[in-house]
């Protein structure tokens, strides 16, 4: 696991993190077993990295408008 000084989410962090919640899913994730990841859309999550890495899992992932999450 990495962490950070400041409270926000980096590009390197949010890499880290899909990797950490690759391991964390019971079952699995691949292609077949797809699962859903709702995220803020924050700039490090919607890198082309993060985009490819989330696909190579077989993770969907929706974004959600910057900023806006607290409010739903």
């Amino acid at each position: 696991m990495a962490m950070q000084t400041k409270a926000w989410m980096t590009t390197f962090l949010c890499k880290v993190f899909l990797s950490f919640f690759k391991r964390l899913v019971l079952g699995g994730i691949s292609q077949t077993n797809r699962h859903l990841l709702i995220l803020d859309g924050h700039g490090s999550h919607v890198t082309l990295e993060a985009i490819e890495q989330v696909m190579d899992f077989g993770l969907d992932m929706i974004t959600l408008p910057s900023h806006t999450s607290h409010d739903l």
